[in-house]
């Protein structure tokens, strides 16, 4: 078959009416102009040529809409990334060479797909095992910005990614060696692995799947100036189309075999066109290669800059005691950092790609490091734990903290410190403070029983006096000792070895008081008020004393010859801080010479030589019955 006149002239105004470019407007526009983003590095679909310009079969498809409806066309090619951020922002009117997917679906109107696309998975000759896509586990995979491939392989499981503006910046890296496996759309992986030779170092490992090129709009788009539907305008501009235009344009980019008889004017035409073109285009050449060399330059610089960087982390990480651990949600190791490998459970290589339930961690601490991972992908705040744990270099003891990497959603560091030193020294400390304690409730259990035995003889002594008086002052003295003997009674029995709680004291020397003088006591109304207060063992036994003294005296003076009385015993704290004591009875009183008398009472001195021992103010108040009030 040969070629029609029809199909001719379509190819010479292809060539011939460029698109209206971003950098390069018409200043006489069309009574109707749309705006197109697109990738502008996916050969043979898109690409710029030695002098920028872009060329491919997308932008001739739309040369050809565009005469066929008559509607101008604003082509601007960019990165993929950018390209998507255009079109969801409402800068552009139509977006080709997009994917179709669930998510997408969401805002875009889709046109019939016109090119079907396999994408891939590729890997380096040395890397070998790759047969399922569940093999990419635990490695880390480079991919484009925005590419439809990445929600594929997020919804397997692949979370350790690398991401690149272009999939020719993915095969530059993979040229520096910075790059193992990387998943890219077919045509242009081949495009650019022949061009960088690459195609003998990398192998296609398997087919990720197979997607098709849409254009697409958006759903909350505005008519035309016009007031017709962009969706329906590019369906119909496209159907228009002659097939054999489409064809034409195809065999010129893919560069098939064209199995017919060949009209060679229109090609001559063609030809003399370029051959034209590329004159013209010549004298840039040279200014483009310095701007290359240019640009290769800075780009040597940025990535010895980087290396310089990476060195430096490098050296920062060798330079710390801890182990740094990445794990996803699932605690699979993802990355491991480390000076010191005799601090992990097993060889390096043997972990990355595992979880930490399939490489002999106890069920227990498994448990709580899942746990600790939730709680820091949840919280985004920082989570502390420790555990033991059997490493290469034995049973060790370990801190680690657990935080949220910052821009990532399912993946955590794992900041790990060896605290055995710390550890060991606190459990001697603790061993250490259970000791004392230990050796002081003893000392107070041994005071406590030699002040009892002091007691026993003081009783047995009194039994061999015959003067009552002498006996009854040496009873006094074994009142005095016990109530000694009770605070150190208090402090064998509590967990506190410095101070005592006032109101257990007070309640128990009551309760030994009221045995001595029961008779007494059974008519005698207590009433005790005592704030919550613990003292030190400096003022409790001289409170006691003194507690002992003015008791013993109310029972002995205060209620003899009447049926019932009253005894009011308080201990407040003020908002000054001081502690008032108040002893009061309600008996006859103390006579007018009570003073006289108190400098030769045993009882009455031994109660403000107590007082000043503590630092207080003694008040006595002896007109409606006998009140004591030690304030402290």
């Amino acid at each position: 078959m040969r070629f029609q006149p029809f199909l001719a002239l379509w190819v010479v105004l292809l060539v011939s009416v460029p698109l209206i470019a971003q950098d390069d407007i018409q200043k006489e526009k069309p009574p109707i102009q749309i705006r197109v983003v697109c990738d502008d590095n996916y050969p043979p679909y898109v690409f710029r040529d030695e002098t920028g310009a872009l060329q491919g079969i997308i932008p001739d498809q739309w040369r050809a809409w565009s005469l066929v409806t008559g509607i101008g066309v604003q082509f601007d090619a960019m990165d993929w990334a950018k390209a998507q951020a255009e079109m969801r922002t409402g800068k552009a009117d139509v977006i080709d060479s997009i994917f179709r997917t669930p998510e997408r679906e969401q805002f875009y109107d889709f046109l019939s797909p016109y090119a079907d696309i396999p994408v891939s998975v590729y890997s380096h000759k040395s890397i070998g095992g790759l047969a399922k896509i569940q093999d990419l586990k635990g490695f880390r995979i480079a991919v484009k910005e925005g590419d439809a491939a990445v929600e594929v392989l997020k919804e397997k499981g692949i979370r350790d990614f690398l991401f690149f503006p272009s999939y020719e910046t993915i095969i530059r890296a993979a040229k520096n060696d910075e790059v193992r496996i990387f998943c890219i759309d077919e045509p242009p992986a081949e495009y650019f692995l022949y061009k960088y030779r690459l195609d003998q170092e990398f192998h296609k490992v398997l087919t990720l799947y197979s997607g098709q090129f849409h254009r697409a709009v958006l759903k909350t788009r505005s008519p035309l100036r016009d007031g017709r539907d962009l969706y329906q305008v590019l369906s119909k501009g496209f159907a228009a189309i002659s097939p054999s235009v489409y064809t034409e344009i195809n065999d010129r980019w893919m560069g098939q075999h064209i199995g017919r008889t060949v009209n060679w004017i229109p090609i001559l035409i063609v030809l003399a066109i370029a051959l034209g073109i590329t004159l013209v285009l010549s004298l840039f050449i040279v200014a483009l290669r310095l701007e290359v060399a240019r640009r290769t330059a800075e780009l040597i610089q940025k990535n010895r800059a980087l290396l310089a960087s990476e060195r430096k982390n490098r050296a920062f990480i060798s330079a710390l005691p801890d182990l740094f651990l990445t794990l996803d949600r699932e605690g699979r190791y993802i990355d491991i950092k480390t000076s010191n490998p005799a601090i992990l459970i097993g060889d390096e290589k043997e972990l990355l790609g595992h979880s930490i339930a399939e490489v002999g961690l106890p069920p227990d601490l498994v448990t709580k490091m899942l746990d600790a991972i939730s709680r820091a992908l949840s919280s985004q705040g920082v989570v502390v734990i420790e555990y033991d744990l059997d490493v290469i270099e034995g049973r060790r003891h370990f801190e680690a903290r657990i935080v949220r990497l910052a821009g990532e959603a399912d993946l955590v560091l794992f900041i790990v410190r060896d605290t055995s030193a710390q550890h060991d020294m606190q459990e001697q400390l603790a061993r250490s403070l259970r000791e004392k304690e230990t050796l002081l409730r003893e000392i107070h259990h041994r005071v406590k029983n030699n002040l009892q035995v002091v007691s026993s003889l003081i009783h047995l002594q009194s039994a061999a006096l015959n003067n009552e008086q002498d006996r009854g002052l040496l009873e006094e003295t074994q009142q005095r000792i016990r109530t000694m003997a009770q605070v150190h009674e208090l402090l064998y029995r509590s967990d506190r070895f410095s101070s005592i709680e006032m109101t257990d004291y007070l309640e128990q020397l009551l309760d030994e008081l009221s045995s001595a003088y029961y008779e007494t006591r059974v008519r005698v109304e207590v009433q005790m008020d005592i704030d919550p207060m613990e003292v030190s063992i400096d003022i409790a036994t001289p409170l006691g004393l003194i507690f002992n003294e003015a008791v013993t005296n109310a029972f002995k003076y205060a209620y003899g010859g009447r049926e019932k009385g009253e005894l009011r015993i308080s201990l407040k704290r003020h908002k000054n801080g001081l502690r008032c004591f108040t002893i009061a009875d309600d008996g006859p009183g103390l006579p007018e010479n009570w003073q006289e008398k108190a400098k030769t009472s045993l009882g009455f001195t031994l109660i403000e030589t107590l007082v000043q021992q503590i630092k207080g103010h003694l008040e006595v108040l002896g007109t409606a019955g006998t009140t004591l009030i030690i304030t402290f």
